[in-house]
Order: C-alpha cells, then sequence, then structure tokens
C-alpha cells in the first residue's frame, strides 16, 4: 500500500477540528496522527512540539473570525470604537465553540504556555502592527499623548494584551475602553454625553 501523502494544511484542519471538539487542552501530536491515519514523527515533521501545532491551530482560528469586514477600519471610527469592535468579534467566535479556548489556555501547564507564547508572538505583532494602523488613522487622537509608555507601539501591545487576558479570565473591558477614551481624546465630555 503506497504511503499517505499529507500536506501542513491537512493536519491543521485535523488539529482544528480536534480542538473545537475537545478544546486546545486535549489536542495533540498523538491524536492528529492518528486521525490522519499517518505515523506520529509525520507530524512532528511539520509542527516540532505540540505548542507548534497549537499556534497553527489558533492562527487558523483567527483568519476565519476575522473578517475582512473588522480589519478594515471605518471612516471617521475611533480607536476605541475599533478595539471594541474587535473584542466583540473574539466574543462572538468564544461563543460558537465547544470548549472555550480562551479560558482553556490558563490552565495550560506553565511551560506549555511559555512555548505557546514564544510560537505565537509574530501572529500577536502582526495584530499589534494592525491596531498601530488604527490607532494612526484615528485623526482624533491626541498625538502629544502618545509618548514614553503610551506610545503607538505600547499602548497598542498593551491594549491586545488587555484584551487576551479578558477574554482568558472571563473579565469585561469596559474600564478599558474608558481609559483608552480619557488618554486619547480631548472630547471626554462630549463622548460621555453619547454613551448616556
Amino acid at each position: 500500500m503506497p504511503k499517505q501523502v499529507i500536506d501542513r494544511e491537512k493536519l491543521v484542519a485535523q488539529a482544528y477540528a480536534i480542538a473545537s471538539r475537545d478544546g486546545v487542552s486535549a489536542l495533540s501530536v498523538r491524536k492528529v496522527a492518528a486521525a490522519c491515519g499517518i505515523a506520529v514523527g509525520s507530524v512532528y515533521g511539520y509542527f516540532p512540539t505540540k505548542a507548534d501545532l497549537t499556534a497553527a491551530v489558533l492562527t487558523r482560528f483567527f483568519d476565519e473570525n476575522l473578517s475582512d469586514e473588522l480589519c478594515a477600519v471605518r471612516p471617521g471610527e475611533r480607536f476605541t470604537s475599533y478595539v471594541r469592535r474587535f473584542r466583540e468579534a473574539l466574543c462572538a467566535a468564544r461563543v460558537g465553540m465547544s470548549v472555550d479556548w480562551f479560558a482553556e489556555m490558563c490552565r495550560l501547564p506553565s511551560g506549555e504556555r511559555e512555548v505557546l507564547e514564544v510560537v505565537r508572538a509574530p501572529m500577536l505583532a502582526h495584530i499589534e502592527r494592525g491596531l498601530g494602523s488604527v490607532l494612526d488613522a484615528d485623526e482624533a487622537v491626541d498625538r502629544s499623548r502618545l509618548v514614553g509608555p503610551m506610545s503607538a507601539e505600547a499602548l497598542c501591545r498593551y491594549v491586545l494584551r488587555s484584551i487576551f487576558a479578558s477574554l482568558m479570565e472571563g473579565d469585561e473591558c469596559e474600564t478599558l475602553f474608558a481609559l483608552l477614551d480619557a488618554a486619547l481624546y480631548d472630547d471626554n465630555a462630549d463622548e460621555k454625553d453619547t454613551m448616556k
């Protein structure tokens, strides 16, 4: 019988199916290999660690759930409004899961979480750059405030990490949004009036 040829995308699809059904913590190279009918070593050829496999699954999650519409900045949209839309899209995707991946991430063993952080760092950096573009396009931002610890880069990194932490811990983000409004815009009184 000829050896089955499998490509990276088929492995990711199978891993995604396993994680969607059983959760990210249940994902393993062995399960993916069994589901694909191949040797464990064949999976390791594409994904040297479980963290690499998990990162590929998370990348696919973001590719499927962060639509082109979400990635586009609406004309005149404020950074805070965009960040709220971004978080709402992630919350909506979480509702559709049989297992809450974000909550599961907190329960992964610390060694696995650390490796996963390193592997997913380029993906997070890409999202941070996207947030930076949204911030840059927001003409209402008081640019004189984007210095030091509040530099655009530091702010986007903090916002992204805060959003993920809120999802993982099941917290809300209203305080973050209020702080962003207070820190970035001069017209906070007008904003508060429109929110009532």
